[in-house]
């Protein structure tokens, strides 16, 4: 038996009305951190625990950067920004090192930009600061 044409034509329509890709838009969060460690923060009257973020590596406690010095009596170069130094006499050359973040970069109270599909997981992106 052929197939009816006014279903295969609903049905054409109803595939091409289904979404592609996010089922909801992402929307834009502010939140309150409430602690670093561990992580809880008050995002629109609630908190939410460590387990539904993802965060951005450079904001964990410990967070290491490899970054390269050269430079002499004048400034030295770091990573392609220059910065004015006293050096006397000679030069300074660190060919590769890492810094690391000495303690955590969230304390309670900051605000934090999050990102969000459904409000049970959230992509903790920055901290953030009123512009004055």
């Amino acid at each position: 038996m052929k197939e009816n044409p006014y279903s295969a034509i609903a049905g054409l329509i109803a595939e091409a009305g289904r979404p592609k890709g996010l089922a909801k838009p992402i929307r834009l969060r502010l939140g309150t951190v409430l602690s670093a460690a561990p992580l809880k923060v008050d995002v629109a009257g609630t908190t939410q625990e460590a387990e539904r973020f993802y965060i951005a590596h450079r904001l964990l406690d410990g967070h290491e950067e490899k970054v390269s010095l050269k430079g002499g009596s004048g400034g030295f170069d770091a990573n392609g920004g220059t910065h004015r130094v006293a050096l006397v006499p000679g030069t300074l050359t660190v060919e590769e090192a890492a810094m690391r973040q000495a303690g955590p970069v969230l304390a309670p109270g900051d605000a934090v930009l999050l990102l969000t599909e459904d409000d049970q997981i959230f992509y903790l992106i920055d901290k953030v600061v009123q512009a004055s």
